[in-house]
């Protein structure tokens, strides 16, 4: 895709690194409500940044800025992108349609419940069910009736790292 001078390049902060709609943003961050170590958030077609956690309104949707804002200052965030581009593009719609339906903050089991939510089965079930129950990032055939939790650092691994940024936004 041709860019113009007219379109919109949206960036990583502090990077040369274009933003795409399906990657993730993997944050180290250890606390409660990361409990499982690391917290996860996927980038949506329209550029803002989708993620469940426990504050507000269960299901997120943030702008970069206020998005950096519940993070640490200097907070490293690693920049992950799925090798497929049409599948990160299904999980990004997918994900922008559905996180209203979010209501508790949860580490359920349970991959068909989107009411029940934490933020990596939240990428697993935008990478799942955006891509019409055909595509599993375990790659084991899992099946959502199947009762399973999904850790950010499962999750990694299946991701190309293609860069990283710390929290300059608020220091």
């Amino acid at each position: 895709m041709m860019h113009t001078t007219d379109d919109p390049i949206h960036l990583y902060p502090n990077t040369s690194i274009q933003i795409v709609p399906g990657d993730l943003l993997y944050s180290h961050k250890v606390a409660y409500s990361s409990f499982l170590v690391g917290h996860e958030a996927i980038i949506g077609m329209n550029y803002r940044i989708y993620h469940v956690n426990r504050w507000g309104n269960i299901g997120h949707s943030d702008s970069m800025p206020i998005y950096l804002s519940r993070h640490k200052p200097l907070e490293k965030l690693t920049i992950l992108r799925f090798p497929d581009a049409d599948k990160a593009k299904n999980a990004a719609k997918w994900a922008m349609l559905h996180i209203d339906r979010v209501e508790k903050y949860t580490f359920d089991r349970d991959l068909d419940s989107i009411e029940n939510n934490y933020c990596s089965k939240y990428i697993w079930q935008a990478y799942y069910f955006g891509n019409n129950q055909n595509f599993d990032l375990y790659g084991r055939d899992t099946n959502p009736i199947k009762r399973r939790y999904v850790t950010p650092s499962q999750l990694y691994r299946k991701f190309e790292v293609v860069g990283s940024f710390r929290n300059t936004l608020y220091r």
